[in-house]
């Protein structure tokens, strides 16, 4: 029988198995190599691309930033103009109020009834006088509260005082002005509130 001597086949199939397994081991490696590579470049392209967007919110933010100041600065000057408004107005109305309150006084006087003194404060009159008699004073009180600018009437004092043959009654009486700022005021502020609640 012959002899084959199979060793060197062996040790050439056993370093085929080993360059196969080792160009199979380095294609893998490239392989996965470029698959690293193409994910890093693709999470790279997501992250500029997210940063554009954020750019771009940032600016839309302080883009409207800038428009809620000026907002807010127009809202402030339309309030000032509301409160200039308002006191023109007030100021306006009430303009013509002493000749109203003059002309009024003249109406509700009785005769019999003599002032000495018509001094106002805010929109309370305080009326100092002399009466030939009690029931002209009330006369008076009465025409005061059927007043269209006048109201209110309060006696502050009476007292029977003797002047050269005659007794007249010294008088000081409170009156309030319907008109008055304050009245106009709360006038205002009623109708604000009513006006919020619709």
């Amino acid at each position: 029988m012959a002899n084959i001597n199979l060793l060197p086949w062996r040790e050439e199939a056993r370093e085929k198995k080993k360059r196969d397994y080792l160009g199979i081991l380095g294609l893998v490696f490239v392989g996965a190599a470029f698959i690293v590579y193409l994910t890093i470049s693709f999470i790279g392209l997501m992250t500029e691309d997210q940063r554009e967007r954020n750019a771009y919110l940032q600016n839309e933010i302080q883009q409207l930033d800038r428009q809620i100041a000026e907002i807010t600065k127009i809202k402030q000057r339309k309030a000032d103009i509301e409160k200039r408004t308002e006191i023109i107005l007030n100021l306006q109305q009430a303009r013509n109020l002493p000749t109203h309150i003059l002309d009024e006084l003249v109406k509700v006087i009785p005769p019999g009834v003599y002032l000495s003194s018509v001094e106002k404060k805010g929109s309370i009159i305080w009326i100092e006088g002399r009466s030939e008699s009690n029931n002209n004073v009330a006369n008076m009180m009465r025409k005061i509260k059927a007043s269209e600018w006048l109201q209110d009437p309060s006696m502050q004092s009476i007292v029977s005082q003797q002047e050269d043959i005659r007794e007249l009654q010294r008088f000081r009486l409170k009156v309030t002005v319907k008109g008055g700022a304050e009245e106009l005021a709360a006038t205002k502020s009623a109708a604000k509130t009513k006006g919020a609640g619709k």
